[in-house]
């Protein structure tokens, strides 16, 4: 009776670990040099199975007449699919909007439909792109056992690194299917690693572009499983609410 009683004791230990466990947490930065200027931003990111919360912080010092356009923002993303409703925050500001889908996604679409009027298809064939080529040895990188992938062998420098082992998680895969029509990152990243004979759901570790226009890099800092929302995404209580907000 007394192993019984200590094998559903330690079962509940276990149930209640996995539920405790279920977000995981990002840091990614990145780094950029071009004509008009540079920028730095670090994201980081939490997600669960109902909800994700980012917040960045980003700079950008600009040349010349660009000067005047030299700022530094901290802003605040919460989505969530218990409400159906998402959260903008302006750090800086002590201001916030919420909305429901619905009235995001209108507004957002609206907004996309004007620009498209302005916008044409320059789009140019990839046939010619060489074979990307991948490393046969992993290296470590920025913590991840990782292969090297050279995506072009010309004079530009375009490689990613993506895990040897490690995956996505589940987790962070389903919500950021979910919130893909409601956040996109200037500086994410797709792409399609099936397409280059990787594991399709291997994990960008870290990406370098350089041409003669600028350079980019990308570097994932943190991919680890938490027990709780970390408090640098709790919103002060004195925050405003807005129907507007700018976030630049």
């Amino acid at each position: 009776m007394k192993n019984l009683s200590l094998l559903i004791f330690l079962l509940l230990i276990s149930s209640n670990n996995l539920i405790a466990q279920s977000g995981f947490i990002t840091e990614e930065t990145t780094v950029a040099s071009f004509k008009m200027g540079s920028m730095e931003s670090s994201t980081y990111s939490y997600f669960s199975e109902n909800s994700y919360y980012s917040k960045m912080d980003f700079s950008f010092q600009g040349k010349g007449i660009a000067r005047l356009m030299s700022r530094d923002i901290e802003n605040g993303t919460v989505i969530s699919f218990e409400d159906s409703t998402i959260v903008k925050i302006n750090y800086k500001k002590n201001r916030f909007t919420r909305q429901s889908f619905s009235e995001f996604l209108a507004e957002k679409n609206s907004s996309e439909e004007d620009q498209s009027e302005d916008q044409s298809d320059n789009e140019e064939s990839d046939k010619n792109d060489p074979e990307p080529i991948v490393s046969d040895i992993p290296e470590m990188i920025n913590g991840f056992e990782s292969y090297k992938i050279t995506l072009d062998d010309s004079e530009n420098k375009q490689f990613v690194w993506v895990t040897a082992k490690e995956e996505q998680s589940d987790i962070v895969k389903n919500m950021k299917e979910k919130i893909a029509e409601f956040e996109r990152n200037w500086g994410s990243i797709d792409i399609n690693f099936s397409e280059l004979g990787m594991n399709e759901n291997a994990i960008l570790v870290k990406a370098v572009f350089t041409d003669e226009d600028g350079s980019f890099e990308y570097n994932l800092k943190k991919y680890a499983l938490i027990n709780a929302i970390p408090e640098m995404f709790n919103m002060p209580k004195d925050y405003k609410k807005v129907k507007k907000l700018k976030m630049f």
